[in-house]
């Protein structure tokens, strides 16, 4: 576009003043806002409490409520004695528990994606949608002409000439065609919060515009259980009506204030302000920002929203001076915030710490966090859903407790007035049906996690890379993830504090980017189809049955075969080894002898060459070099003794070792 002569704040000035009349306007944006939403779940689980006024109350605040209780003037946040004197009858309902809110969130955005996969979610009463591609599907297809004649719900700002239709009123105030799109999108929003109501028995209210912030403005005009629809002409005029700049969407208090402090408390006056001058304390791009907002452009598109990338909660409490207190209070976060993560697949690997510490001499309060790495290990599936391991509260919380310390001063005192966890960097972890785990793992008793008998004398870097022999490496989660640890991560050091588990993301980088170089040659082409053995990192199982904690009496041998230090010598004893006939009910067979049902040995088979109790299939799945040693290493024992009718216990045993220990 050119401006010809005209500054670029005259420039800018004369594109906002006159866009909404000029432009096209492709888009139709639904926004979906949940009336009322945690009084309401609580009132769809107690259905006998819709006739009274609610609260739900997290410490000492309530933090929404009905309706009914807030026309006795009860409003977000009042502290519960001001609400209990406003509304002796409060209903107060104990909302700390955030479980039945999101169960209830993530219903409601299921209903959704059934309209359109382009949702937004805002916290878990909120969402954008974005039905652009589905409208202009319907109005390719044959519809009903009189279906697109009048909008379902009110139109803003209402219509002053009642003898139009809905369409011909759009028609004057556009001319770009989007009266279509938009009157058919009313139609789709009343579908979507009837389908709600129907399914959940929610209600909603809901905006409809040529973009969010619009959608999200025109949403509140009509509440409860409504509807409106923007006209798009009038944008600019309708945003300048909202009063204090706070209510125009991404303006908080900081920013409010630095406005107040230019002279701007409105959304008329920052329309009417001078760009030059918010530039002088808020930058040009943020200044232009708020001038587009203050006319109603918003050009950001909806992002179709992922798991959330922090999970965390926080409590405000009376003032804290005590360690054992504050220790007691974070144990409780963690039990509730191991809760909120239950149904989510995905593994946190830090923590945050939150305290805000109150100077009771200045009559201030200070917020601080502070974070730290956690491990893997730590968590487990059980019942698909998400538990803490066995002692990993306690580990958790010795961490919390760290982190504590180094931002509160023990030996001075002290008063916190807010304590809160969150978790964060979440890792996504997969399990190949293929992988070679299922082979030489049974299931009950071992589990793939990161590693926790490893420590840095007993493996380094460059024992891994100066091998004669490379193999693929690569973990357990997804490769895509950029939450994925690194190889270093599992041989850094366990005996010191739980921060100096990971190394630092450099060293994760450049090793990544090394075997990425290394190993390209061998990956298979698609990795998603070919799950092959040496994906494992056997290295990070951890043994949980006692059987393999105990060691034989006579595997002094196996463990100096072993330079890893491995607690589960016995792993690869019982495992790998199979030159004992006789089993006790305790031992675990070898997976190499194991049948196809899981028990009794193969015949030996001559042609392949393989000792008569090595199951094939399993022997296939190990990669072709190892095959190729095992085979060596049968060839040349003696065929006569009665071993050569098994696996050879050192050669075999200490072959599948050592491919195992490169590919840690």
């Amino acid at each position: 576009m050119v401006f010809n002569d005209l500054s670029n704040e005259e420039q800018i000035m004369d594109t906002l003043e006159t866009s909404n009349n000029a432009e096209d306007h492709p888009r139709v944006i639904i926004h979906v806002d949940m009336d009322c939403f945690y009084a309401q779940v609580e009132e769809v689980l107690n259905p006998s409490l819709k006739d009274k006024p609610v609260g739900v109350k997290q410490r000492f605040n309530v933090v929404t409520s009905n309706y009914i209780a807030r026309e006795y003037g009860i409003k977000k946040m009042m502290l519960i004695n001001e609400a209990t004197k406003l509304c002796p009858d409060l209903v107060l309902v104990n909302g700390e528990d955030l479980t039945k809110y999101k169960q209830m969130s993530t219903k409601i955005n299921e209903i959704m994606h059934k309209f359109t996969p382009n949702v937004e979610k805002l916290g878990l009463d909120e969402n954008y949608l974005d039905v652009t591609k589905e409208i202009n599907e319907q109005l390719e297809q044959k519809i009903d002409l009189e279906q697109l004649q009048n909008v379902v719900g009110f139109i803003h700002p209402p219509v002053e000439e009642p003898s139009l239709t809905d369409r011909e009123v759009f028609r004057r105030a556009c001319c770009c065609g989007c009266d279509r799109r938009i009157i058919l999108a009313s139609h789709m929003a009343k579908q979507i919060r009837d389908r709600i109501f129907c399914e959940l028995g929610m209600k909603c209210c809901a905006g409809i515009a040529h973009n969010k912030l619009l959608a999200k403005l025109v949403g509140g005009v009509h509440k409860p259980n409504k509807q409106t629809v923007l006209l798009p002409n009038c944008a600019a005029s309708f945003v300048g009506t909202l009063g204090t700049v706070k209510n125009l969407t991404g303006i908080g208090e900081k920013t409010a204030q630095i406005l107040e402090e230019c002279g701007v408390r409105t959304v008329r006056e920052l329309q009417e302000v001078s760009l030059h001058q918010l530039s002088k304390r808020l930058g040009f791009e943020q200044s232009s920002k708020l001038k587009e907002m203050s006319f109603g452009k918003d050009d950001t598109p909806v992002k179709q929203t992922g798991k959330p990338k922090s999970v965390g909660l926080e409590d405000s409490c009376p003032a804290i001076s005590i360690r054992a207190d504050a220790e007691d209070k974070f144990r409780h976060l963690l039990i509730r915030l191991v809760k909120n993560i239950a149904d989510d697949c995905r593994i946190p690997i830090a923590i945050k710490v939150t305290v805000r510490k109150h100077d009771s001499v200045k009559k201030t309060s200070h917020r601080e966090c502070k974070q730290d790495k956690i491990l893997p290990s730590y968590f487990r599936h059980k019942d698909g859903k998400l538990v803490l391991a066995d002692g990993a509260q306690d580990k958790i919380l010795a961490i919390v407790m760290k982190v504590f310390e180094r931002m509160v001063d023990l030996g001075q005192p002290f008063n916190i007035t807010l304590l809160g966890l969150s978790f964060f960097k979440f890792q996504e972890r997969k399990a190949g049906s293929k992988s070679i785990a299922n082979f030489l793992i049974k299931k009950s008793d071992i589990e793939v996690q990161s590693i926790t008998n490893l420590s840095n004398e007993s493996l380094t870097l460059s024992d891994s890379f100066t091998s004669t022999r490379s193999y693929s490496t690569a973990m357990d989660c997804d490769p895509s993830s950029s939450t994925c640890l690194s190889d270093t991560a599992s041989v850094a050091s366990l005996s010191g504090s739980e921060s100096d588990v990971e190394p630092s993301p450099k060293k994760c980088r450049r090793l990544a980017s090394f075997l990425a170089r290394k190993n390209s040659s061998l990956l298979p082409s698609n990795e998603d189809d070919c799950s092959s053995p040496s994906k494992l990192r056997v290295a990070d199982l951890r043994l949980n049955s006692k059987e393999y904690d105990q060691e034989p009496s006579n595997s002094g041998a196996s463990v100096t075969s072993i330079p890893l230090g491995l607690k589960s010598a016995g792993f690869f004893k019982n495992h790998l080894s199979t030159s004992t006939p006789a089993k006790s009910s305790s031992q675990a067979e070898s997976p190499l002898a194991r049948g196809p049902t899981g028990g009794g040995n193969l015949k030996a088979s001559n042609e392949s060459g393989l000792p008569s109790n090595v199951d094939p299939n399993v022997f296939n799945a190990l990669p072709v070099e190892v095959q190729q040693e095992l085979l060596e290493n049968w060839r040349t024992s003696n065929p006569a003794s009665s071993s050569s009718a098994s696996l050879s216990s050192s050669s075999s045993k200490n072959t599948l070792h050592r491919y195992f220990v490169k590919n840690a």
